[in-house]
């Protein structure tokens, strides 16, 4: 990338391959599975064709992102095993977005955001999967479907760690079918466990559907465990 700080700083050269503009977001789209350029463009309003090529050029140079040549996949980008460890660290800018614009004192569209329920399921989907790190159950293995306003995702809770991605045809464990103003509210605390699941259907094994209801539904978790006050939150990504 042509672009660079010039500084010895390993802050400065993460910027230098991550900082431009439309980057972050277009990693962040494919922590979900791969995505054919259509997909991502639509995703990525404001956006143009000839800038998200020069990106999508950028992150593959860089061993980011490789192209799909094989299967039915073929034809999309996806991340490489290199990209996927930028996912620790967006989670975690992601947190730190929604609690920053939850405490400042003025209105913004961010903060707006945290109160919305109108938000697409692929940024409720990966809500959940922020949240998990929350409630980690390192010997509770499994795999689950969630759909979300009939968007199918696949829940893979593996070793204490939650990964969600797009598509919902392998086999699971257990099912949790919601739309997105009932996750958003149990994000936010305004429903409690017994009110989430009576607009939910749930399926499946009992251990892995409370834990994964645990990751939605935050509000009799923040009273019992008396921990530091817990902001209600939302997918603002």
């Amino acid at each position: 990338m042509a672009r660079t700080y010039n500084q010895d700083c390993s802050l400065a050269h993460a910027l230098d391959l991550l900082g431009e503009r439309w980057t972050l977001l277009i990693i962040r789209d494919l922590f979900l599975g791969p995505q054919r350029f259509g997909d991502l463009q639509a995703n990525l309003p404001g956006i143009g064709a000839n800038l998200l090529s020069k990106r999508l050029k950028e992150l593959e140079e860089a061993g980011l992102i490789e192209t799909v040549t094989s299967g039915e996949a073929r034809g999309r980008y996806r991340l490489t095993q290199t990209g996927e460890g930028l996912r620790p660290s967006i989670r975690t800018l992601m947190k730190w977005s929604i609690m920053y614009f939850y405490q400042r004192p003025e209105s913004s569209p961010a903060k707006e955001c945290i109160y919305t329920d109108n938000l697409q399921p692929d940024s409720v989907a990966l809500a959940v999967e922020m949240f998990a790190a929350h409630c980690p159950e390192p010997d509770n293995n499994y795999v689950a479907h969630l759909l979300i306003d009939d968007f199918q995702y696949t829940v893979y809770n593996m070793n204490g760690q939650m990964t969600v991605r797009r598509g919902a045809d392998g086999p699971a464990v257990a099912t949790i079918v919601a739309d997105v103003p009932t996750i958003m509210q149990s994000f936010r605390m305004e429903l409690s466990l017994k009110q989430a699941k009576e607009r939910m259907k749930l399926n499946g094994d009992q251990k892995a559907l409370a834990h994964l209801l645990r990751c939605i539904v935050h509000k009799e978790w923040h009273e019992h465990e008396h921990e530091e006050t817990v902001t209600p939150m939302a997918a603002s990504f």
